[in-house]
């Protein structure tokens, strides 16, 4: 017997195609900055239902697709 789950192929919304863009990544690092006035980071991830994150944290490596620094 096989205890392995049915992969379904996952069903994505329009909205949250838009809210998954790195334009809106970018958009929500600008308000960070502008909030925090620290170094804010947009890091490309693996996961395709979140493929951009935002972190005001020190960020090295090849994943960072943007960085705003004062």
């Amino acid at each position: 017997m096989n205890s392995q789950p049915f992969n379904e192929p996952t069903i994505v919304s329009l909205r949250r195609l838009e809210l998954c863009s790195r334009e809106n990544a970018h958009r929500v690092a600008n308000r960070l900055f502008e909030h925090k006035r620290r170094p804010v980071a947009v890091i490309r991830t693996d996961n395709p239902m979140k493929p951009f994150h935002v972190t005001d944290e020190a960020t090295y490596g090849d994943h960072v697709e943007v960085e705003l620094r004062a």
